[in-house]
């Protein structure tokens, strides 16, 4: 019996590291293999360095973003870290009525303000006269 101990311990400490390290990594990639496959336009997403957008073309291995109104950026599909959610919303023309007035900016919480879509201006050259 004393023989068989020796192999019994690496034979358990094998199948301990399979089931805590192996498995769940395993099952890590398929999830995030299965986020990229179901990648699709309107999403919203995080990429691996910091920046939110949402999706608005995926093309193979190429997908890209919005980042701000009509700032478009392409990544690879490996750049996106998580996809925070799926565009269901209505069309723009009815989310605009949906807007709440400026009064009532104060009630939003900061989830709302971060969903809502902004519209960003071009600032103008303001250094004519500076010279």
């Amino acid at each position: 019996m004393q023989q068989y101990m020796g192999i019994f311990w690496i034979v358990g400490l094998g199948a301990l590291m399979y089931f805590m390290m192996i498995r769940p990594q395993q099952k890590q990639k398929k999830e995030r293999a299965s986020m990229m496959d179901n990648l699709k336009k309107g999403d919203r997403v995080i990429t691996v360095g910091g920046i939110y957008g949402i999706v608005r073309g995926v093309k193979e291995e190429r997908v890209t973003l919005e980042i701000a109104s009509e700032i478009y950026v392409q990544f690879t599909k490996n750049a996106i870290g998580t996809v925070t959610k799926t565009d269901t919303k209505a069309p723009k023309a009815q989310e605009q009525e949906s807007l709440p007035a400026a009064e009532d900016l104060s009630a939003l919480d900061a989830a709302d303000i971060e969903d809502a879509d902004y519209e960003f201006e071009a600032d103008e050259d303001t250094n004519e006269g500076d010279e």
